[in-house]
């Protein structure tokens, strides 16, 4: 995910350049660097809940008790397809190794497809 810094510089442009000339007349970068951080701040805080649902704890919805672990796979992303390695790797409490095992195995037997790469893309289930 990215943070869109650059329209928030944009919108304190006079700031921006004020805080590039006091650094350069100081020789001294402290005066920009607490500019930046406060526009990350405040891009963090006005993108708050994109950044909360994208790094928010899966919703199991789907109880993988008792089922193998490429069942329980098969299983959460049919519920989620755009669960990563790790949540399903937590949801499921197995090793991320275990997990990329499964999923090689699922999609040699044409199982599940993914779309796109590792960090914007998707699981297919084809069941």
């Amino acid at each position: 995910m990215s943070l869109p810094l650059e329209s928030v510089i944009k919108e304190h442009q006079q700031q921006y350049y004020q805080a590039l000339e006091q650094a350069d007349r100081q020789a001294d970068s402290t005066p920009f660097i607490h500019f930046m951080l406060s526009v990350i701040a405040q891009t963090l805080a006005q993108n708050a809940p994109v950044i909360a649902s994208a790094n928010a704890p899966v919703n199991w919805q789907v109880d993988v008790s008792g089922l193998k672990t490429p069942d329980a796979i098969v299983a959460l992303l049919t519920e989620n397809p755009e669960l990563t390695r790790q949540q399903l790797a937590d949801a499921i409490g197995k090793d991320l190794r275990t997990i990329a095992r499964a999923l090689a195995k699922l999609q040699q037997a044409g199982k599940i497809t993914r779309i796109g790469s590792d960090k914007t893309g998707h699981w297919e289930v084809h069941l």
